[in-house]
């Protein structure tokens, strides 16, 4: 009897150390797959769970560089603690999967009356050019790019510049404060759009976030809180989609709407 158990100890001592050792090979790749949320898109989301959506950054943009960055003229803000400030990721680089995406940007309050937003394609030739006014506005604003035949629409795989502009000074615009940075059009798998063929709009800022797909899911989320402004869990999601970013003393500002403009001519280049 005594040997029987001597060799049960024997045998469960050796499956425990097969079961360390098994743990011990996975690898990194095992382990992020084992430990990475999954969106059920068949059902509607969780209202109680923990956090909200989390923009993922492509592996492709991981330790770009903030080329673009923000350049600073001059000043008119009376809010130094927060700036003019567009709301994308640190290296300034979007993905949008959209012809005519929408940019948002963090507007502090000010004195000024005129704001400008241009898009050009890498080659410098100017795609869209906007000027706002934005008298006594305060908070993110979204910019739609028109859908229009004399604005073509964003091509698939190719990068666009966009820059805007505060204009302190329509005498002196290097008095201007502003962001610029790029936007890339890019196509989605047959799998995402599966998913989002079936997600509410809630679920796709989840599925766009964790793709890389920054624009998206940022418009999509801020259509829902225009709709629902009251709406906790969306004011909930919109604060972890922004500090996910290093955005968060934005988070909390208002979305406030911004009147459409006139479409500005565009002047053919030489």
């Amino acid at each position: 009897m005594k040997k029987m158990k001597k060799n049960t100890k024997f045998l469960l001592h050796l499956t425990s150390m097969a079961t360390v050792v098994s743990i011990a090979t996975l690898n990194i790749s095992q382990f992020a797959v084992l430990g990475r949320p999954k969106i059920n898109v068949d059902s509607q989301p969780d209202n109680t769970q923990p956090g909200g959506p989390r923009f993922v950054e492509p592996p492709e943009d991981i330790g770009l560089p903030d080329r673009q960055g923000r350049t600073v003229r001059g000043g008119c803000a009376s809010r130094p603690e927060l700036s003019l400030t567009a709301l994308v990721p640190k290296n300034k680089v979007g993905r949008t999967v959209s012809d005519y995406p929408t940019f948002f940007f963090y507007l502090p309050e000010t004195e000024t009356q005129l704001a400008e937003f241009i898009l050009e394609d890498r080659s410098g030739t100017q795609i869209y050019k906007q000027t706002l006014t934005i008298s006594n506005l305060s908070g993110t604003i979204g910019i739609s790019i028109p859908t229009n035949k004399n604005v073509p629409p964003l091509e698939v795989g190719k990068s666009y510049s966009w820059s805007f502009s505060v204009i302190c000074d329509t005498e002196d615009r290097s008095a201007d404060v502003f962001e610029k940075g790029i936007v890339r059009r890019v196509e989605l798998s047959a799998d995402i759009r599966s998913q989002l063929e079936k997600a509410d709009p809630r679920q796709k800022t989840f599925i766009y976030a964790e793709n890389g797909i920054w624009q998206d899911a940022l418009s999509t989320l801020a259509a829902a809180r225009r709709a629902q402004p009251n709406d906790a869990v969306l004011k909930t999601d919109w604060e972890s989609l922004l500090d996910s970013v290093t955005l968060g003393k934005i988070a909390k500002e208002p979305i406030v709407p911004i009147d459409p403009q006139p479409i500005a001519p565009i002047d053919p280049k030489p």
